[in-house]
């Protein structure tokens, strides 16, 4: 059963992109998180957050059994989270895309999705990306290549 998985950083179009995707189901992990804790869990974000990825990892195979194609929104960061997912959705079809977006046009994203969050005009399961955020994406956002993920696909923005 297929499974398509979106790597790219915060407010790149991933959520916007899963929902163009007919037949399809979209797991989110900022989705749940933002349910889930909505004024935020400070400095256990990660941990339940890893937490939150492990139970959608478990939906999309309940999913794909169900003859459903769920959409993993998480952004998969880094190789190792593509690993992880890899690791727990094995004897999935992995359908690996990356949605590539220029410097400018990201600036962009980031300055229309924060303006429509303080003006309370956003989705839901939007982070505000402060300066702090900011940071994170950059320090920890690994692009993914064809070697590491052979069939990738690259939509570029």
């Amino acid at each position: 059963m297929k499974v398509i998985l979106l790597i790219g950083r915060i407010c790149c179009g991933k959520s916007t992109y899963a929902r163009t995707l007919p037949g399809t189901m979209l797991l989110s992990c900022d989705q749940l998180m933002q349910t889930m804790f909505p004024g935020g869990c400070g400095e256990a974000h990660d941990a339940l957050a890893a937490r939150a990825r492990a139970y959608l990892f478990a939906l999309a195979r309940q999913s794909t059994a169900a003859g459903v194609t769920p959409v993993l929104d998480f952004g998969f960061w880094t190789p190792e989270m593509r690993r992880e997912a890899t690791d727990a959705l094995a004897g999935c079809e992995l359908d690996w895309r990356y949605l590539d977006v220029p410097e400018d046009e990201w600036a962009r994203r980031i300055a229309q999705r924060n303006a429509a969050i303080t003006a309370g005009h956003a989705d839901p399961s939007d982070y505000y990306v402060d300066e702090g955020l900011l940071e994170k994406v950059r320090t920890l956002f690994i692009p993914p290549t064809a070697d590491e993920l052979p069939g990738l696909t690259i939509l570029r923005a």
